[in-house]
């Protein structure tokens, strides 16, 4: 039997409801057997810029996905080589992972839109399906020229990739508006962020004081 695998990657600095709904979200959309969030060691976008250390990142999401059965995380990109991008972390997956899996790799149709600046990214298309989440109201013309810019044609659920046998799905979600570089201000300015990470990642944080200015 084939199992159907959920990735959700991020810099998660730190991890907040959002990225749990989203992860939850998408495992019901494609039935899927497990999501696994993975925290980028390096982000090539934010080599740049200061961010938590890994081992706090990887903490938080360990301690937001406790009640969640069916998600877990995966410390992989710490191991592989720096900066941390998509291709190699799926390459790695498939060559170690234990039977026949399908990866289905979940995004915000913003991510989505850079795509073409992802290292290799015809083979990232080559190798997993996508879950690209748009917001409530958005038309997404330009979403879906690009679907057809890299050879998906609409059927009747996704868009599909025939060269590849590959799928893209679309579903539409109402997000909480919440970002983590904005929790991060608030909890400089000492102001209350309980609604927007879960309570186990607010109690990490307070006991090991990060964003503090």
């Amino acid at each position: 039997m084939i199992r159907k695998i959920g990735l959700l990657g991020g810099t998660f600095d730190p991890v907040h409801c959002g990225h749990l709904e989203l992860a939850e979200a998408a495992g019901k959309l494609c039935c899927l057997s497990e999501v696994v969030l993975i925290p980028a060691a390096v982000p090539p976008h934010k080599q740049h810029k200061v961010i938590t250390p890994f081992s706090h990142r990887f903490a938080m999401l360990t301690a937001a996905v406790g009640d969640y059965p069916a998600l877990h995380v995966s410390s992989i990109e710490q191991s592989l080589p720096k900066p941390s991008y998509t291709i190699d972390t799926l390459e790695y997956l498939q060559l170690h992972s234990a039977g026949e899996v399908e990866f289905y790799f979940i995004v915000g149709a913003d991510t989505f839109m850079d795509i073409q600046s992802w290292k290799q990214y015809r083979d990232v298309l080559k190798t997993c399906h996508f879950i690209v989440f748009t917001r409530s109201g958005n038309k997404n013309k330009k979403l879906h020229e690009l679907f057809k810019q890299l050879e998906y044609t609409k059927n009747d659920t996704a868009w599909h990739n025939n060269k590849y046998n590959k799928f893209i799905y679309t579903p539409v979600h109402s997000l909480p508006a919440v970002s983590s570089s904005n929790i991060r201000k608030l909890i400089a300015r000492n102001k209350a962020v309980n609604k927007l990470i879960p309570e186990k990642v607010r109690e990490y944080i307070a006991r090991h004081e990060l964003y503090r200015k």
